[in-house]
């Protein structure tokens, strides 16, 4: 057997070509912000905003329909069993949802991102309606949870952003949130639950 005839019947086996590397690794690099009591501004209640937590019976419910929202009901609360949905409904419509996350909710996900202490929170899975953005309700909704987690006794909010999605950046920092660094996670492989990650932080927290 010669050697190209070996190369030539190797890559007719592994056909290389037909596999991405976002098959295989996955890299995710992201922006971490952070606040603590006393720099996230008082928020000022709107109107024709209504934020209030989301309850088990109604993520059973949203489970049930189709959209964004409905697949994180299904993903995270009844996959996983975490229930710290919130809220922001206009005239009525639910148009944003947010989790709140504790080292709690991180035991029941596959992969933490942050290995949070205790009153230490995260806010994640952030999602607006597309006809509902521009009207400054992510960073409304950060304040109010931030502003909430405190009174609660929590003594540091995080958040993290693709570092491409700079409207998500732009909506952190309005809403108070500082610039605490950079994170690079890589997964190998990228499809498993049970894979390895690499964090690589620049910045000071």
């Amino acid at each position: 057997m010669t050697i190209a005839f070996a190369k030539a019947n190797l890559k007719r086996l592994l056909p290389f070509g037909r596999i991405s590397i976002g098959s295989v690794i996955d890299i995710n690099k992201l922006v971490l912000f952070g606040c603590t009591p006393g720099e996230v501004p008082s928020i000022k209640s709107r109107a024709d905003l209504n934020i209030r937590k989301i309850t088990a019976e109604e993520l059973s419910a949203l489970a049930y329909d189709c959209g964004r929202f409905a697949d994180q009901a299904r993903l995270y609360y009844v996959k996983r069993g975490i229930d710290t949905a919130y809220g922001v409904y206009l005239n009525e419509e639910l148009v944003h949802m947010s989790w709140v996350y504790t080292a709690a909710e991180y035991s029941k996900e596959p992969f933490r991102r942050l290995a949070l202490e205790d009153r230490e929170v995260e806010i994640v899975n952030c999602f607006t309606l597309d006809r509902c953005r521009g009207l400054g309700i992510y960073p409304y909704m950060i304040q109010f949870l931030s502003n909430l987690q405190f009174q609660n006794g929590v003594e540091r909010v995080y958040m993290m952003a693709n570092h491409k999605n700079t409207a998500s950046q732009r909506g952190i920092i309005k809403a108070g949130l500082k610039v605490l660094g950079r994170v690079t996670y890589i997964r190998i492989p990228a499809s498993s639950n049970k894979s390895i990650y690499y964090r690589r932080h620049q910045g000071n927290i």
